[in-house]
């Protein structure tokens, strides 16, 4: 901004406008960090937070050097030049492009130009006056624009170079519901974008120890935390990545992978093995160290709504849940059976390893319980999934639907 403090039409303006303009910086900033919140969704947050600070530390530098510039010396120039550098790098790290700030630097440049004009009105400043001023302002809020842009290429340039920072960045964008395009960060990453991925998590669920992986192939995309790790892989590279992973298949360790998807099923695939290994952990599904979703849709699709099955589970189920434990066990076990197979009680009764006079007393008993319901269609579509989402949580030793109907019944 050397321009500026050799100007000499604003060394003849700065002995009478600078000192009465120097007490109107707090409201004029307020102002303008005002509508930048108010404007740009990108920076909106509350007047305590640290969003809002930035804003008006910056604003506040920026108005502040404008003035010594005016005055001829360079003040915190370089301090100011730096935060505006500093802010386009903060941008480019949090993955977004320079619109925000452009959006914000058009508005200060906007209010400032308004708040000059009036001042200048107020003063009986000359029309040649403000112009001068406006063009130095409006010269040095470009300036501070390069500044933000010199950041966020250097940060730019920084990701470019870092390959395994945006092999994580490209992983949670696949994982983001929002479905945002890929392309260009799948370039920085060097990895090739197959048609059909699969997904896999890796939990440490009762190791002591950080989690360690053996190399990997070069085309897999990893986050990691001591505890936790996702993968996203192409279908073709899945099998290798088995038996690469099959030497962390450990107790402790419990591995899920998704059936292939495509790519705007990758967040659900990522869903998916989440929750698998949640069942898992629940004793839903048999203990194993590497877990097939494939195998375990319809758990996993049971396992969706675990608060709509609690709800429907002490709506529907009430009589069996009024039972003791045995004839609760006993009675589940063998109705399940029936709703999955509709089988005669001597099928039914060879299923369970039981005599078929013993399953024709419990099919008595369930008549007596649920009575004409079990003759209603839909009642038996409801029961027959809550049961297998039900009955395994209750043999794994899952106690709450229980607890909270004895709960309720109790005066």
């Amino acid at each position: 901004m050397t321009a500026l403090r050799e100007d000499g039409n604003l060394r003849g303006l700065a002995r009478s406008f600078v000192p009465l303009f120097r007490p109107r910086i707090p409201e004029l900033v307020a102002r303008i960090t005002s509508e930048i919140q108010a404007d740009v969704p990108a920076f909106a947050g509350p007047s305590q937070g640290r969003r809002h600070r930035l804003i008006m530390l910056a604003v506040n530098g920026a108005v502040s050097h404008f003035l010594d510039l005016v005055e001829g010396n360079g003040g915190a120039g370089d301090r100011v030049d730096d935060l505006f550098r500093k802010m386009g790098y903060g941008e480019a790290l949090d993955g977004h492009d320079l619109t925000a700030m452009r959006a914000s630097h058009r508005i200060a440049r906007e209010r400032a130009w308004d708040y000059l004009r009036s001042f200048a009105v107020e003063n009986r400043l000359s029309a040649e006056a403000l112009g001068v001023l406006g063009d130095a302002l409006l010269a040095y809020i470009d300036h501070l624009s390069e500044q933000a842009v010199i950041g966020w290429q250097a940060a730019h340039d920084v990701l470019e170079r870092d390959q395994d920072r945006n092999r994580v960045r490209l992983l949670e964008t696949l994982i983001d519901p929002g479905l945002p395009d890929i392309g260009g960060l799948a370039a920085q990453a060097r990895w090739p974008v197959p048609e059909r991925f699969i997904v896999w998590a890796i939990r440490a669920t009762s190791l002591e120890e950080p989690l360690t992986l053996p190399e990997l192939h070069g085309d897999v995309l990893q986050r990691s935390s001591a505890r936790a790790v996702d993968l996203v892989c192409a279908e073709h590279d899945a099998d290798e990545l088995r038996r690469r992973l099959d030497e962390i298949a450990v107790p402790g360790i419990v591995i899920a992978f998704s059936w292939p998807v495509e790519r705007h099923d990758v967040p659900d695939a990522h869903r998916w093995t989440a929750r698998a290994i949640e069942l898992h952990t629940a004793g839903v599904i048999a203990d194993q160290p590497v877990i097939d979703c494939a195998q375990h849709r319809t758990q996993l699709w049971l396992g969706a709504e675990p608060a709509l099955r609690r709800g429907m589970v002490q709506e529907l189920l009430r009589p069996l849940l009024a039972e003791t434990p045995n004839s609760r066990e006993i009675l589940s076990e063998t109705l399940l059976a029936w709703l999955e197979t509709r089988d005669s009680a001597p099928a039914i009764a060879a299923r369970l390893g039981v005599h078929p006079q013993t399953i024709r007393y419990r099919w008595k008993r369930i008549n007596e319980i649920f009575g004409d319901d079990l003759h209603e269609p839909e009642f038996i579509v409801q029961i027959t999934m809550l049961l297998k989402a039900s009955v395994p949580l209750w043999k794994a030793g899952d106690q709450r639907d229980f607890e909270r109907f004895h709960a309720e019944e109790a005066p």
